[in-house]
């Protein structure tokens, strides 16, 4: 039986450990007393799955700082030049920093933890999207659920089609990753990376739609603007840059930004411009799994330090020289390193503070790009200029759409940096990843663009239990993409 069908054997009832009640999800004991069946025949069953699958969804199947969405923000944040993994903690952060085996082997820890948390997200979700047209109940309700469930799946194939194969442009007639649409035991092939983008954008589409007068309880809860959020991060990897425009456009005016003040009060506490976050309490408490917890060496007031991400001198005189957004102190461990004060926690302030996940200024950028690469210079620099100046930052002022192009990615790394964009604009933008010690790195890196090791390969028990999915190449035998 391959990885993919031993997660759907995962029952109800085990499901149901992770649910909680409707307004407190993420903060309470999870219950687990509804049978099987009264779970997907009323709209109080499939609430209650969907909670359940909000759960696996934010701490990545107990795997937070790999399979969570911060979890894979942190791994994009340490395959890039900007920020490095401390060497005297080495781990999967390490391994994925200096791109060894560890990273991308079809045994190795990251790939098949990602691999099944995703897949179990998709069943949940494909668990609730069979039933949910066929119970009786208020059709808002109905429709809320639907389109959570869609864009949940949708945003789990997003991670999966853009991890385990190359970018859209370059590959989208290569194998993709398996299109499980509903909750049965059949092995599936890969679907080409075309197809899988297509049942994404079609999933979000629809969350649009259904999504459209649901008013979510607190901000833990995917609901339209997250939908159009997740589009305008697909169509800007699948370089539909007029669409990438409408979707970003559509969060970005929904959304002021916040204050420079806001920015700098550790991101533990929600404001105006957040889109999605996590509440935490005493249950769910990540204590270990922070990003302020990853990123403190003694600065962040985080429950543990694990001194492990710290940013490259280059970043910190060069990049961010004289940016109102460098928050870094000397690094108190480490004599002529930096320590980043930018992800703080609240550990004596109960309940501690949230998660963030998306938040507005990713659309301003968004938005951005896309108009500059379709030639609407004039639109592109105005939205860019917004955040600019609420940031107290330097103004671009070219009118040359080149420049111009550069000038927004180069904003992306400032305004986001830590966030997890990197990885993914590598792949999109197909760029080579060049770390030198001169930068004050603790070594020389150089990955070449489209290199094989900025994807995973297919877990290999999943390969083995299932004939029709084929492997990635292995990035020691053939280490770039091949057309």
């Amino acid at each position: 039986m391959n990885v993919l069908n031993r997660i759907k054997l995962l029952s109800l009832a085990s499901v149901l450990m992770l649910a909680t009640s409707c307004d407190s999800f993420l903060t309470e004991e999870p219950t687990s007393d509804l049978t099987n069946t009264t779970v997907v025949q009323d709209v109080t069953g499939l609430n209650l799955l969907l909670q359940g699958t909000y759960r696996l969804m934010r701490d990545g199947n107990n795997n937070p700082a790999i399979s969570s969405p911060l979890g894979l923000k942190l791994l994009s944040t340490v395959t890039g030049v900007d920020m490095m993994v401390n060497q005297e903690q080495v781990g999967n952060n390490w391994y994925f920093h200096v791109f060894s085996n560890q990273r991308y082997e079809a045994t190795s820890a990251v790939p098949v933890t990602i691999w099944t948390a995703m897949y179990k997200v998709i069943n949940n979700a494909n668990i609730i999207l069979d039933h949910v047209d066929q119970i009786q109940g208020n059709q808002r309700e109905i429709d809320a659920i639907k389109g959570q469930a869609l864009a949940l799946r949708a945003r789990c194939y997003f991670n999966l089609v853009r991890l385990y194969q190359h970018t859209y442009s370059l590959a989208k007639n290569k194998p993709g990753v398996p299109l499980q649409l509903t909750a049965d035991l059949e092995p599936k092939t890969r679907a080409s990376v075309e197809e899988v983008y297509a049942q994404i954008v079609g999933d979000l589409t629809q969350a649009t739609e259904l999504l459209a007068d649901y008013n979510r309880p607190s901000i833990n809860y995917y609901n339209q603007d997250v939908a159009h959020f997740l589009l305008a991060q697909v169509y800007l990897t699948m370089e539909n840059w007029a669409k990438a425009q409408e979707e970003a456009n559509n969060v970005r005016t929904a959304y002021a930004l916040m204050t420079i003040g806001d920015y700098a009060a550790g991101f533990s506490t929600p404001n105006k411009e957040w889109v999605l976050g996590y509440e935490q309490g005493t249950q769910d408490y990540w204590w270990y799994d922070s990003p302020a917890c990853w990123f403190d060496f003694g600065q962040n007031n985080a429950p543990w330090q694990a001194e492990q991400v710290l940013p490259s001198n280059n970043f910190v005189t060069v990049i961010m020289a004289g940016d109102p957004r460098l928050l870094v102190i000397d690094n108190p461990l480490y004599p002529g390193k930096y320590a980043a004060t930018k992800f703080r926690e609240l550990r004596d302030e109960p309940p501690y503070g949230n998660l963030y996940d998306l938040r507005a200024a990713e659309m301003y950028l968004v938005e951005a790009e896309a108009a500059a690469r379709q030639g609407d210079v004039s639109t592109a620099l105005q939205v860019l200029n917004i955040l600019q100046n609420e940031r107290g930052a330097s103004v671009t002022t070219t009118s040359s759409q080149t420049a111009l192009v550069d000038a927004i990615l180069l904003e992306r790394r400032k305004e986001m940096w830590g966030e997890g964009v990197e990885w993914f604009d590598i792949l999109r933008l197909q760029l080579p990843v060049e770390r030198t010690l001169a930068q004050g790195h603790y070594q020389n890196v150089s990955i070449p663009r489209n290199s094989n090791k900025l994807i995973m390969m297919i877990p290999e028990k999943e390969v083995i239990n299932n004939t029709l999915v084929v492997q990635n190449p292995n990035p020691d035998q053939v280490p770039v993409f091949v057309p």
